[in-house]
């Protein structure tokens, strides 16, 4: 059985992720995937195609770990500041 969280991080990236293990990369696809990959025929493909295809499923895997770090960083930020980390400005009049 897959990982709870492997499972959701398939869901949330459509059935498609990249694993790095050292030097090496694997691509995990749910079934479904597999099969509309199947059914779109990449046999069909020259290498140069399926190449170009794999680098771009590739791209969009990265974009999105960005986004998604981008946007845990955005929040962490914004709790920070919430929590009090700000200091207070007093105005006197001299």
């Amino acid at each position: 059985m897959l990982d709870k969280k492997l499972k959701e991080a398939l869901e949330l990236l459509g059935g498609k992720a990249i694993l790095k293990d050292e030097n090496d990369y694997f691509v995990v696809l749910t079934l479904k995937e597999f099969k509309k990959i199947k059914q779109e025929g990449i046999s069909g493909l020259t290498k140069q195609e399926l190449v170009d295809r794999i680098n771009n499923d590739i791209a969009i895997w990265q974009s999105s770990q960005e986004e998604a770090n981008n946007e845990k960083i955005d929040l962490e930020t914004m709790a920070k500041n919430e929590i009090g980390t700000e200091e207070e400005v007093h105005y006197e009049k001299a």
